[in-house]
């Protein structure tokens, strides 16, 4: 294969990608097993396909969120490297399919020119994070839990305390106590809550601990009621800690967290992760609300202020609106799900949503953790500068 060198500005990212080239040549030469091989791959989103000789790549979203941006670079990148069909997937990432192995750094490489990263998509380490679609523009939600999902996301990624673990870690945030983030079948589920104290608001999570799903499913414990928000990193790093001190490395099968709680207890887990705090070097650790950048919408009826009376008049437009549109906590806006059967998206498609985003919407396209029946249908989200674009989105 041809060396591969790049040229990005962040100096970890580029050896991370150079280091890969190089693994990949020393495989090919035998001077690395194949074990030792899938386990530094998969830690890199390079995922084997049951065919020979190509590789799925998983493409490592946080919280869903997506620029428009960003959709594009994929969908060119599935073009120039893969098979032209992107799979939106429940963690919220994106997978391309039939992509050489020689060619992975160079799509990486690629990929991260728009802050795109494989890094931890897949392996032994904490999974993409997720959280609920509508997360920033709920009328339920008691804060916006995206900034928190980055955070978490940027804090862990590359750290070393979680780059060999005996399995895999899923963390989930939730919108608002109805928990459309699924939290309670995870390793890690964060619900928002707010509190007073002497008259100020306090935020800060409930906390479930220990579900997941799989052939023994396990419904996550109450580990806290409400857990304050300097302490949520810390209180995830502890944990891990212990999940990778006393978790299950033999038996792949028994190898979660939710066997661990179940062995040990709450109170006992509990304790343990308490021990853990403990040697922590960071004993708090505060999120800054601007960690995400708030989207500004256009002013409402600037772009599309006109209403289409035949379209609206019809049977199946209404039905469409009725279970597609709803209205976001920010007054005169709606947020618009568009269904993708299968999770499939053909890059023609994907360029072509991402085009209409940027002319009717906030630059923020959300892979949601849901499958509507029937068909597997998942959906990604935008919100456009006023009710009357919906029809704008139907069109098109």
């Amino acid at each position: 294969m041809l060396s591969f060198q790049t040229e990005l500005e962040n100096p970890v990212v580029e050896r991370d990608i150079i280091d890969l080239e190089r693994k990949i040549r020393l495989f090919k030469e035998g001077k690395i097993d194949e074990e030792k091989f899938r386990s530094l791959r998969l830690a890199r989103g390079v995922y084997g396909q049951r065919q020979a000789g190509v590789q799925m790549i998983r493409i490592k979203i946080p919280y869903g969120s997506l620029t428009a941006k960003q959709l594009i670079r994929i969908a060119d990148i599935s073009d120039e490297y893969a098979s032209s069909t992107l799979h939106a997937t429940t963690r919220q990432d994106i997978q391309i399919h039939y992509v050489s192995l020689d060619r992975t750094p160079e799509l990486w490489h690629k990929l991260e020119q728009d802050n795109i990263t494989l890094r931890e998509a897949c392996g032994n380490t904490v999974r993409n994070i997720t959280a609920s679609a509508t997360a920033g523009i709920d009328k339920k939600e008691p804060f916006d839990v995206s900034p928190y999902s980055q955070a978490m996301f940027e804090y862990f990624l590359r750290n070393p305390v979680c780059q060999e673990m005996g399995r895999k870690f899923k963390i989930a945030f939730s919108a608002h106590e109805e928990d459309s983030a699924f939290t309670f079948i995870h390793d890690l589920g964060f619900i928002p809550k707010v509190k007073y104290e002497n008259g100020k608001e306090k935020r800060g999570f409930k906390v479930l601990i220990g579900g997941g799903l799989g052939a023994q499913p396990y419904l996550a414990e109450v580990g806290k009621e409400f857990l304050s928000e300097e302490l949520l990193i810390p209180f995830t790093e502890a944990t891990l800690r212990v999940f990778d001190r006393y978790g299950e490395r033999t038996r792949r099968h028994k190898a979660r967290l939710k066997f661990l709680l179940q062995e040990v207890g709450l109170p006992a887990l509990l304790e343990l992760i308490h021990q853990e705090w403990i040697s922590l070097k960071n004993k708090s650790y505060h999120v800054h609300p601007e960690t995400v950048k708030s989207t500004t919408p256009l002013p409402a009826g600037t772009i599309y202020p006109h209403t289409n009376e035949a379209i609206e008049a019809l049977p199946a437009y209404q039905a469409w609106k009725r279970t597609n549109v709803f209205e976001q906590k920010q007054a005169g806006f709606y947020g618009v799900f568009v269904k993708v059967l299968l999770g499939n998206l053909t890059s023609d498609k994907a360029r072509q949503f991402a085009r209409i985003a940027e002319q009717h919407a906030a630059d923020d396209i959300r892979i949601t953790v849901n499958q509507l029946a029937p068909g597997q249908i998942r959906a990604i989200w935008a919100y456009p500068t006023a009710p009357a674009l919906v029809e704008n989105w139907k069109r098109s």
